[in-house]
């Protein structure tokens, strides 16, 4: 009975393989978005490639919603977009911005019409500068 016993433990929790031990992706940096009835600014505006949350206060005198493309690409399907954020309302959504580039941070075309959509908001857009891939967050304590 004591040998059955010894050699069951033994055996407990040992699959005789390796555990891959694959690194974690970088923490998520945070980055400011003001909205007034002018423009889109950000803080910081450049960040290493990598998941980033934005944080997004409107204070524009009318509801708004914010899109994230790729720079120069006009017809692109937004990265992230927030959905309307009323007047001194805040929201945040988390987008994972790689490749490095330019990403521009702005205001959805409003209405349900193609002409409506064409329409300029009127507020200038930010530019968000992506730089090479941040370092993964393995060493960095409670991560999850």
């Amino acid at each position: 009975m004591f040998l059955f016993a010894a050699a069951a433990l033994t055996g407990c929790g040992s699959s005789g393989g390796h555990f891959a031990n694959l690194p974690r992706p970088p923490a998520p940096v945070n980055i400011s978005v003001y909205i007034n009835d002018q423009r889109v600014s950000v803080s910081p505006n450049s960040v290493g490639a990598g998941p980033v949350q934005l944080i997004v206060t409107n204070q524009a005198s009318s509801a708004e919603s914010l899109t994230v493309v790729p720079a120069g690409v006009s017809a692109a399907q937004p990265l992230a977009d927030t959905g309307p954020i009323s007047p001194q309302a805040t929201a945040q959504v988390t987008v994972d911005l790689t490749p490095p580039g330019d990403y521009t941070v702005g205001i959805a075309p409003t209405g349900t019409t193609q002409a409506a959509a064409a329409t300029p908001t009127g507020i200038q857009p930010a530019i968000v500068h992506v730089g090479k891939a941040r370092a993964g967050s393995s060493s960095q304590l409670l991560q999850p």
